[in-house]
């Protein structure tokens, strides 16, 4: 048995970067190659951000389906990664992107988890601080208090914070 297939160096592509773009607002396969392409002329992950968004702003912009998108962009953000300091900027021109083409690059289940887990940790380290405080302020903290605290909403522990700065007791911190 003989397999017989053409091989193609992808360094062949760089010169017809021109026809690259034109394949690909039909072609899924041309946004690969240009993005692997993006990867190699620009080794230094520090100089890949504007290339980076460029191809994201041509994913948005060529009429992909939604599961098309998504797809593409997750390949894309694997194959060209960027410096981590480099990451808040990439997020802005992200977010700028998805306002301006109404497109979304995390899913909504995503996008819906992130808040929910930043949400919740910022409760858990309101909780967190506020029995740093007290301790400080009124010494060893019943294991009552703790829980409470624990299981406390942002609006109650918001609360609590702002009562142990005139309280002159545990009881009257939680007092409502």
């Amino acid at each position: 048995m003989r397999f017989t297939f053409p091989v193609v160096h992808m360094a062949q592509w760089l010169d017809r970067w021109d026809a690259l773009e034109a394949l690909a607002p039909s072609n899924p396969f041309a946004m690969v190659v240009m993005a692997q392409l993006t990867a190699l002329r620009f080794r230094r992950k520090a100089a890949r951000l504007d290339p980076k968004v460029d191809l994201m702003r041509r994913l948005a912009g060529d009429g992909y389906a939604r599961g098309d998108i998504d797809a593409l962009v997750r390949l894309v953000d694997w194959m060209i990664a960027l410096p981590e300091a480099l990451e808040p900027d990439y997020m802005r021109a992200l977010e700028a992107l998805e306002q301006e083409h109404a497109m979304t690059y995390i899913t909504t289940p995503e996008r819906v988890g992130l808040r929910r887990g930043r949400a919740e940790g910022r409760v858990e380290g309101q909780a967190e601080l506020l029995l740093r405080l007290l301790a400080r302020r009124f010494g060893a903290i019943p294991d009552t208090a703790t829980e409470r605290v624990r299981a406390a909403t942002a609006e109650q522990l918001e609360t609590w914070s702002l009562n142990i700065l005139d309280a002159t007791t545990l009881d009257e911190v939680f007092g409502d």
